[in-house]
């Protein structure tokens, strides 16, 4: 399965040294452009909706976001002297919800002539932090269950979730050495997979 998976790796989008967010930079490269939105999409989506943002305007808003994204992204300055992409994103994500608000609260005030406070959660980064963090986990979730499957799966999710070794033993009918070697090896890939996207997609190279 091991030597299966590296020649998986190697026809993977990540054999190029360039990250994404370095391709999709080039305004005549369409196809990293469709890969960028897809990974960052849902990400975006999914803080709008930790943030309550209505479910009317929860589309709307993403497009927003990926917009801004794609019309100042062959010009920002990005790179171990400037920004990290990631928190570049997250600036965008930010201000395009601050003016959002604001804008949802001053056309209130108009039709209701009532005193409405432009509302916006204190809490904004640690949201998109956490998102972040869950989106890149997944993504790696993901990868893994494309590479491993059975009992080595089992073991890592149940090694997750807080279980012993000796309770997963006995729930998958496995000796203790073999449960070690089988979360050891997704664990193993699990960081390598972790390290590879946290480069291609938070940092510009």
């Amino acid at each position: 399965m091991d030597q299966q998976y590296e020649i998986n790796l190697s026809k993977e989008h990540w054999k190029t040294r360039q990250t994404l967010i370095a391709r999709a930079r080039d305004p005549n490269d369409s196809q990293a452009w469709d890969e960028f939105a897809g990974y960052y999409a849902s990400f975006i989506r999914m803080v709008l909706m930790q943030l309550r943002t209505p479910l009317d305007d929860l589309e709307d808003l993403s497009q927003t976001i990926l917009v801004k994204l794609w019309q100042s992204l062959s010009t920002v300055e990005l790179g171990r002297d400037h920004a990290r992409f990631r928190t570049w994103l997250g600036t965008v994500i930010r201000n395009t919800f601050h003016t959002h608000c604001s804008q949802t609260a001053s056309r209130i005030r108009r039709e209701t002539n009532a005193a409405v406070a432009n509302v916006v959660p204190p809490d904004i980064e640690d949201i998109i932090e956490s998102e972040w963090r869950k989106h890149i986990i997944a993504l790696v979730m993901e990868r893994l269950h494309a590479s491993f499957s059975g009992k080595a799966m089992d073991v890592f999710t149940m090694t997750l979730d807080g279980k012993s070794v000796d309770d997963i033993a006995s729930a998958l009918e496995l000796t203790k050495d073999s449960v070690y070697v089988l979360r050891n090896r997704v664990q193993s890939r699990f960081r390598k997979e972790a390290r590879q996207l946290r480069s291609n997609l938070e940092y510009y190279q």
